[in-house]
């Protein structure tokens, strides 16, 4: 059971924001005004290393994101994820309100993490927002007019699985030059080891970059590139008055945010670039469990 809370039966209490990542779990506290009370990551595979600490968080309702298309009725995950392969059709609400004894509201992390950044982040006060995150994959919330938008049925945003590049890089999706595979993590690691740089982690390899090093400067550029490319569809389809970059790669944004600006300057169109803004996410890698509590509020906080 999903433990339904009666609208405004959270008081003055937390909510908890739940991103649950293909790797990493990351959690917020959050207060009614969107203040971060406390924030934990864990790894995500073992759930022993979970449980206890979001209990611990002690909210009075959950807001949970996840990737994947989720049906809005029941909070389940309509299909196999690549990060998240074995839980196609897993009702993840219900899931977490038996285990946690919580009411729950779960919806797309990408999504999510748009939310936080409109309504409290880098985005406040735009009409259309575009929010990408990046790291293990590629993510995409669109927030209009203060509202998600989730599509015919929830799938609306799966821009990591646009067609990009060259087609010779893999998707877990099973088909070739995804933007899942050229333009997250993963393609930076793939471009730097083909430049022979080892160890190819992303952070060393942005790192490097900023100390000048040109394999990974030109690693970087590889990346920017095409992420640009990415960027510039979701620019001349949505029209965006602004783009935020958020997920683990956002870390790095410092070495890259300059490079992509330039890039989707060289691949949408003029009309649509003018006026756009294109920002790192206020709120991080945190972004998406933010949203989350603010799901959560809006559902049960009355």
């Amino acid at each position: 059971m999903s433990h339904p809370a009666r609208r405004g039966e959270m008081g003055e209490r937390f909510a908890i924001g739940l991103d649950l990542g293909g790797t990493e779990l990351k959690a917020v506290r959050l207060s009614r005004a969107g203040q971060v009370e406390r924030f934990l990551a864990r790894p995500s595979g073992v759930r022993e290393t979970w449980e206890t600490p979001l209990a611990s968080l002690a909210g009075c309702a959950m807001g949970c994101g996840c990737p994947g298309v989720i049906r809005p009725e029941d909070g389940s995950l309509v299909d196999r994820t690549a990060h998240l392969p074995h839980w196609k059709g897993t009702p993840v609400r219900d899931e977490l309100a038996r285990r946690l004894a919580l009411p729950v509201a779960v919806d797309n992390d990408a999504n999510l993490a748009a939310l936080a950044e409109h309504r409290l982040g880098a985005a406040r006060g735009a009409r259309v927002c575009v929010a990408i995150t990046l790291g293990t994959g590629v993510g995409c919330g669109i927030v209009i007019e203060g509202r998600i938008f989730r599509g015919a049925w929830g799938g609306a945003g799966e821009l990591g699985h646009v067609p990009l590049g060259s087609g010779h890089s893999g998707c877990a999706c099973g088909v070739a030059g995804c933007a899942e595979a050229e333009a997250s993590a993963a393609g930076l690691t793939q471009s730097a080891r083909a430049l022979g740089l080892e160890p190819a982690e992303a952070g060393t390899v942005f790192a490097r970059a900023a100390t000048g090093h040109r394999g990974a400067m030109e690693a970087v550029e590889r990346f920017t590139e095409r992420l640009g490319a990415l960027v510039a569809t979701a620019v001349d389809l949505l029209n965006p008055d602004m783009v935020v970059l958020g997920g683990g790669l956002a870390r790095s944004g410092d070495v890259w945010i300059e490079l992509l600006r330039r890039a989707v300057a060289r691949h949408a169109l003029p009309s649509h670039v003018g006026a756009l803004e294109i920002e790192l996410a206020a709120f991080g890698e945190r972004a998406g469990a933010v949203g989350a509590g603010l799901l959560a509020w809006d559902r049960f906080g009355g």
